[in-house]
């Protein structure tokens, strides 16, 4: 188990910036839905306080 970094940024009431030691990241979305988009090309849509969420991965490739 090993120590985790974050820093998070809020813009508002809708936007966040979050900063990880290995990435970065924007959060969309309030207490109904959330949706992170991430430098590593995934996006996740999840429903806060359900446990259910989707994740996806965009390749960029037509």
């Amino acid at each position: 188990m090993g120590f985790k970094f974050t820093k998070s940024i809020k813009l508002g009431k809708l936007f966040k910036l979050n900063f990880h030691k290995k990435s970065k990241s924007v959060t969309i979305g309030g207490k109904k839905l959330k949706v992170t988009l991430n430098d590593k090309k995934k996006i996740t849509a999840t429903l806060p306080g359900t446990g259910i969420s989707y994740d996806t991965k965009i390749d960029g490739k037509k």
